[in-house]
């Protein structure tokens, strides 16, 4: 589960204010340039490097979809629109594993 930087745009676009945190439900650790996660509810297994990485370790803390991406596109060459899509569809995808939550 990485973003693509490069695939279409995201079908479930969150607001840029939309903030996000890790979720409760899950257990995760750095390893390397890698992050392990696993799902407690549903015993299910995630590993994430790169960009994705990135992204979830700036979740363990409320961060708003807006400062995500600003943060990929400080780190990475990744043009805003493509990296706004990608981390779009990343961040849903997160949300339908069970991963994250929306703050408040």
């Amino acid at each position: 589960m990485v973003p693509s930087f490069g695939a279409k745009p995201a079908a479930h676009m969150l607001p840029p204010t939309t903030l996000l945190k890790q979720s409760t439900a899950q257990v995760s650790c750095k390893l390397d340039a890698e992050v392990a996660i696993l799902n407690l509810d549903k015993s299910v297994y995630f590993g994430l490097k790169g960009a994705g990485a990135e992204i979830w370790q700036a979740l363990e803390q409320p961060r708003s979809v807006e400062e995500l991406c600003k943060l990929i596109v400080d780190q990475f060459d990744v043009e805003p629109a493509r990296c706004e899509a990608d981390v779009q569809r990343f961040l849903h995808e997160l949300q339908s594993a069970g991963l994250v939550e929306a703050v408040g």
